[in-house]
């Protein structure tokens, strides 16, 4: 089994995050026992400033054997087209990162737009990877991640 590690999974144990240490520690362990464990370039890139220079980051994923797997021309193909339909709806529609409910972006006094927070390409970009090059996703995020990517299997 190959198993595509999302940024948030990493840091969580890297930063230390307290609330989520130990279960993305957990989670990360159990995949590493079933199988291969892989990371976009953009999840390199955005673990990369954890560290002091290249050969730390590296250094730290050859300890836990995690493979960068560079996408190619049909991931970033993908991750366009799903990139365009999100933009053609974030000023209507905005969903739980955690659940993945559709919320309102309106206020419901005075009908004013409100600022929710948005996606990056990036996130297009790593779901694209996970679905193309890996049998299972590990990330925080499933929320957001079943609502463009649901052929992959979450965890």
């Amino acid at each position: 089994m190959i198993t595509a590690i999302d940024t948030n999974i990493l840091l969580d144990i890297l930063i230390p995050n307290q609330e989520f240490l130990e279960s993305s520690l957990s989670k990360l362990e159990e995949c590493a026992g079933e199988g291969n464990l892989i990371i976009c370039e953009h999840v390199y890139t955005e673990l990369a400033c954890q560290f002091n220079n290249a050969m730390e980051i590296n250094r730290f994923l050859q300890d836990t054997k995690i493979e960068v797997k560079f996408s190619d021309i049909e991931t970033f193909y993908e991750a366009s087209l799903l990139w365009k339909s999100y933009q053609a709806k974030i000023s209507r529609q905005y969903y739980c990162p955690n659940c993945g409910k559709q919320v309102d972006t309106i206020c419901s006094h005075c009908n004013y737009p409100l600022n929710m927070p948005r996606r990056v390409l990036n996130d297009f970009i790593i779901g694209s990877h996970a679905r193309r090059f890996a049998d299972v996703f590990l990330t925080r995020d499933r929320g957001f991640y079943r609502n463009y990517f649901k052929q992959i299997k979450m965890i």
